[in-house]
Parts: structure tokens; sequence; C-alpha cells
């Protein structure tokens, strides 16, 4: 089955379904940016206030990509599944990945490609990766500065050896929303993602959208190892976790995500993540790394 246990800090803060259908048929390989003997090159994009559109039309690279979020919220959309990446979190790419993303207002996303020559290991899938605050900033120092190729190099080298670096368990980490790849779901699932708390039932979703309860069940087991409640249960959760981080009273939290009670939105929350909501506030403020990238 699925695991949901790497999205606890992640919520459709905005409509996710805004963007519209997105034409994968439609990607296109875009050329490397890198030119050797450079291991590295970053394009850094800000949202411009108008976060329900993507910010390019699907494309892949040729090489390997570090997508990560410096400031604010970046959503990365793939054929098959949906991240939200907070500051100082990030996701490796393979090459040749057809993406898009979509950066809420204010936030800053940045893309690193690095020749699949320069890892130890090479990025056959999806992977998450913390970006430290230090090579957060190098990253962009390297960018806007000039400086003796050899040096850049060396600072490159060191750059990707930190990247590299496992990445241990934490109560906030990147995560990932998997998504039934099967057309005749794909306006339940959107108004799923567009309104979490809706407290319709699933066979009410299911009779608007003309599906038959079997259908969905067969089509979410088979596309992405779960049934639609325990995925619907999954989105719902991923809203709370980051309104309880942001301060939203817990109360208001689970009416938000379709509780009609603070003490089953709680119950519902605990059975989650293994700790109450309170216990698990407390817990991401007090994590070094979460501190460090909050902005």
């Amino acid at each position: 089955m699925a695991e949901w246990a790497n999205v606890n800090c992640w919520y459709a803060n905005h409509l996710m379904n805004r963007i519209g259908p997105i034409d994968w048929g439609a990607s296109v390989s875009r050329p490397s940016s890198l030119s050797a003997p450079f291991l590295m090159a970053t394009g850094v994009l800000t949202g411009d206030g108008r976060a329900e559109r993507p910010v390019a039309p699907p494309h892949s690279h040729p090489e390997p990509m570090l997508a990560w979020c410096y400031r604010g919220t970046v959503w990365v959309y793939l054929e098959d599944s949906i991240w939200r990446l907070a500051p100082g979190e990030g996701i490796w790419l393979p090459a040749n990945t057809p993406h898009t993303a979509r950066h809420e207002r204010d936030s800053v996303g940045c893309y690193t490609n690095v020749p699949d020559s320069a890892f130890e290991e090479p990025v056959l899938e999806v992977r998450r990766v913390r970006v430290q605050r230090a090579v957060q900033e190098m990253l962009l120092h390297l960018g806007v500065n000039d400086m003796d190729p050899e040096l850049r190099v060396r600072i490159q080298g060191v750059l990707l050896d930190m990247l590299q670096e496992p990445v241990a368990d934490e109560p906030t980490q990147a995560g990932e929303i998997p998504l039934p790849g099967d057309e005749r779901v794909r306006p339940l699932v959107e108004a799923v993602l567009a309104a979490p708390g809706d407290v319709r039932t699933a066979r009410d979703l299911f009779a608007q959208h003309g599906l038959h309860e079997r259908t969905v069940l067969r089509v979410f087991v088979s596309d992405i190892g779960m049934s639609f409640g325990q995925w619907r249960t999954g989105v719902r959760m991923t809203m709370a976790a980051r309104l309880l981080v942001a301060g939203t009273p817990v109360g208001a939290v689970g009416s938000k995500c379709g509780y009609h009670s603070t003490s089953a939105f709680s119950a519902a929350f605990k059975e989650r993540f293994g700790v109450t909501p309170t216990q698990y506030v407390a817990r991401a403020k007090s994590e070094g790394a979460h501190r460090a990238y909050w902005r």
C-alpha cells in the first residue's frame, strides 16, 4: 500500500485544479542548460500573484533536476503525482521526467540541473532531499556572482556531496500526493483536491461524477494501492498538518477538514500520525531543521 507518512506538512492552500488539465502529451524536451566543466546550473522563479497558473508548460530536461523551495510554497506536478515543497525541501527528478510547477503568491522556487556523471548513484526515481540553508544560499550565490572557474567547480562538487547525504526521517518532510492515472476518476480527484473538507459522503461524490463505487475502488487500488477513502483521508490530513503548523486552532482545522467535532478530528489525526494535533505542532516547532527553514 502506498504510504502517506511523508505528507504530514503539505496541504492544498489554493484550489489545486485551477491550473486546469495538463496536456502531458504536449511535453517538450528542453536543451541542456549545462556547459563543461561545470557541474550544475540553477534557475530561480518567483510567484507573481498568479498562483493558479503553472510557471511553464510541461517539459523535461536531458539531465536530472533538483526542484527546491526557497520561500513560500512550490507545487511540482508530475504525470502521476503532485509534490508540495516548503522552504528547504526539494525533490530529485530523473532525466527526461515530464513536469511542471506552480508557485503560490510571493514564493520562490529554484531548479538545479546536474549531469548524470556527477552523481555517486544515478537518479532513477523521484526522491526527496533536504536542501540545507547553507546549500541554498551558495546555490543562489553561484547563480549571480562571477568567480574563478576552478573554484566554482570545487564549490559545486561540495554542494553535490551535501545534496546526496541521506535524509533522516522527520515529522516535517516533503510529501507526495499520489494520483490515479485513470481519466474516468480525474474530475472526482480534482474535486477532492479542491475542497478536502467537503462533508459529502463518498457515494454522494461518486453519484455527482457518474461513477460506480466498484469502479472507483478498482481504479484507486490498481493505480495507487489504496481505497478512495484512504486517499481522501490522506488529503485531509495533509491539509490539517499544514494548517496546524501555521497556527490555526485545532477546532477550526477539524472543521476545515470536514470533521463535525474536534474530538473526531483529533482521533483521526492521532491515528494517522501517532500523536495528537497539539503534540504534532510542538514537535514540528522544536525541530531545529524546521526552525531553520521557516521564513
